[in-house]
């Protein structure tokens, strides 16, 4: 327990910190560029200002209420570089993030979000020690031409929260409400989701399938476990390769894309969407079939092929009266099996194509994979 004088010493200790990084920031700002620079270079210098700005004004906040705040405790995430402001790149941003905040991407301490270029451009710092979350988005109305920003008026959304997940537990009526309300303009669950399981430690292939996916959740869980039982009992042997085929699509489809680098614009990834109707006409053995996995063998020039189910388990979460801490127990219960996928992986069947029969043959339109694999 501190105290008196220890915390009056840590509040001062955080006030001479921060008036040091805001003189930092101003001789940055004062800094002129070179009229010879090209002009994306004169955007890039621009925009690594606004990022700089971005981590000052976190600090700020964080130590409102942690005074004892360390930078090498915090997460940043952001959709920077994907979002843009009146058609310009915001990537800069993240240097000027991480030139003050000391995030990476090496250590997983900087997220970049999958977004639409036209979404608005935000940025949450979290700290893991305290759980306290700050929440920043820019106003496109303050950026004029790549030139200035009113500091003043930079952000259109500012928010403090605290998101850890024992604390979101114990107050879910208040979040439930506060989440319902929007307290990050509609970023509650990936925020949340996202740097709840950073803190308590995902890989770096979970890291590259929820960033592309935009949000850390049971679906795109699924999809991990299911890549890692692929690549464990089903390896590509002398150079071969994969082609995937979605019977039964979900947010799975985002992380086998990203792990296994099989994507449709490669064409190596297929997906069709049956209906009920559908589905009920399938054999038994195949009524939960949701992923079928195709592996070329260069060596017989043969496609070998397995027909996956993936089984969802019981997690023991409770009720917590909101979707996104409902599936935020279910992601962190996950995270401590992450290492077992055959325990909710099933292979439903095992089959090899006919010689020089591709499986693009089994995804044309009007085409039922599940009925030519069952003869």
């Amino acid at each position: 327990m501190c105290t008196k004088e220890q915390r009056q010493k840590n509040v001062k200790t955080a006030e001479r910190q921060w008036k040091l990084l805001v003189l930092l920031s101003i001789l940055t700002l004062l800094l002129p560029a070179s009229t010879a620079w090209a002009r994306t270079n004169g955007e890039y210098l621009y925009w690594k200002q606004v990022g700089g700005q971005v981590g000052l004004k976190a600090i700020h906040m964080i130590r409102k209420q942690v005074p004892q705040f360390k930078i090498d405790d915090c997460l940043a995430l952001t959709n920077a570089g994907y979002a843009e402001i009146n058609g310009h790149s915001t990537m800069g941003t993240l240097d000027g993030l991480s030139r003050i905040l000391r995030v990476s991407r090496g250590d997983h301490s900087l997220l970049e979000m999958h977004s639409a270029s036209n979404s608005p451009l935000w940025f949450a710092v979290y700290d893991k020690e305290s759980g306290i979350c700050v929440y920043l988005e820019v106003d496109p109305n303050a950026i004029h031409d790549n030139k200035s920003f009113n500091i003043s008026s930079l952000f259109s959304t500012v928010a403090t929260e605290q998101i850890n997940a024992e604390h979101l537990y114990e107050n879910a009526a208040v979040y439930a409400e506060k989440f319902d309300n929007k307290i990050f303009n509609g970023n509650e669950f990936r925020i949340v989701t996202v740097a709840n399981a950073m803190t308590a430690g995902v890989s770096t292939r979970a890291v590259r399938a929820f960033e592309f996916h935009d949000h850390y959740c049971p679906g795109v869980t699924s999809g991990i476990i299911m890549a890692d039982y692929i690549e464990k009992f089903f390896p590509l042997d002398h150079g071969g390769s994969y082609f995937l085929q979605s019977v039964q699509p979900w947010c799975k489809e985002d992380a086998l894309m990203v792990l296994l680098n099989t994507t449709p614009g490669k064409k190596s990834y297929a997906i069709t969407y049956p209906t009920e109707d559908d589905i009920a006409s399938w054999p038994t053995w195949a009524k939960d079939l949701s992923t079928i996995v195709y592996r070329y063998d260069p060596l017989s020039e043969i496609w070998q092929g397995i027909a996956l189910e993936y089984n969802w388990e019981e997690t023991g979460c409770p009720d917590y009266g909101h979707s996104v801490m409902n599936k935020l127990c279910t992601d962190l219960w996950y995270l401590d099996r992450m290492d077992q996928p055959e325990n909710f992986v099933t292979i439903l069947k095992n089959f090899e194509l006919p010689p020089k029969v591709h499986p693009k043959e089994y995804a044309r339109p009007d085409v039922d994979p599940v009925f030519l694999l069952n003869f």
